[in-house]
């Protein structure tokens, strides 16, 4: 065989392997992001995510809390973008007879990851992707946990779901969505009373300010070849998504939040926001 050619064969398989590891670590960047299933390897036994549990839904009635949002993290901490601590939030709600807590999530698809669904299911099972040893809390004030609380139990509870998935979709754009921007309008419609999504997004431009994630022109449009669920054509120049602090911002700027802040999950003890960011 010619040099050239031996030359271009050995450029051609260099080019295949860095494609390869290139993609493994765009795969693995994005996924950080948002974990919005239930679904996968647990890093925890089923007795301490049980455990887990009972802290989340213990601190929830000691606090008399009705309705509120708690947020875990589905990747290791120092591993997330910045200004992102957690990747899934649900609502969790106060249920009379058992006295314990429902928990109201949206999960992608499996078979299809493209389409979403809203699922109920326990404090255990949202946990179960659970990777850092404690949970956010957003806390709404108690007028709006009244409110909250019987508008998912509505039959409005869905009205803004947006099948159509997407990992890092924008919140000013209603072609997709994932976990946290379905929770975003579902407080939008409950709060301005509103089921139009497209006037939802509207509203968002001038009341809104969503987490910016920084990502290099490689990394934005090599991503989507590699995971199906990355989809850019809902950003423009600058890639914006909805996190749990998003979630916080928006109650805050209706007057709406009572407390935002982390709980270990091994002692039960309150943290701050701020400690989490300082151990990243």
């Amino acid at each position: 065989m010619a040099l050239r050619w031996k030359i271009l064969l050995g450029l051609f398989a260099a080019l295949f392997i860095a494609s390869s590891i290139f993609g493994w670590h765009i795969h693995t960047v994005y996924r950080q992001v948002v974990a919005s299933t239930n679904v996968g390897p647990a890093l925890f036994d089923a007795n301490t995510l049980d455990k887990y549990g009972s802290i989340i839904t213990a601190e929830l009635r000691e606090k008399s809390v009705k309705a509120a949002i708690v947020s875990r993290s589905g990747q290791p901490r120092n591993k997330l973008p910045e200004g992102v601590l957690f990747t899934h939030s649900a609502f969790f709600l106060y249920q009379e007879k058992s006295q314990d807590y429902a928990v109201y999530n949206l999960y992608h698809g499996e078979e299809n990851r493209l389409v979403s669904s809203l699922v109920a299911d326990s404090p255990a099972d949202f946990l179960r992707l659970l990777r850092e040893r404690d949970a956010g809390f957003i806390i709404p004030d108690t007028a709006t946990q009244e409110q909250l609380y019987n508008y998912i139990l509505s039959d409005q509870y869905g009205a803004v779901h947006q099948v159509n998935y997407s990992l890092i979709s924008n919140p000013y754009d209603a072609r997709f969505q994932n976990c946290n921007e379905f929770m975003l309008d579902t407080l939008a419609a409950m709060v301005w009373d509103m089921t139009d999504s497209l006037a939802i997004k509207k509203k968002f431009e001038n009341s809104l300010q969503p987490s910016e994630l920084k990502a290099s022109f490689i990394r934005r449009y090599v991503g989507p070849l590699v995971d199906e669920r990355l989809i850019m054509t809902d950003h423009e120049d600058k890639i914006w998504t909805t996190t749990s602090q998003t979630l916080a911002n928006f109650l805050k700027s209706e007057g709406r939040l009572a407390a935002h802040y982390a709980l270990d999950l091994e002692t039960g003890t309150e943290q701050s926001l701020e400690s989490l960011t300082e151990i990243r």
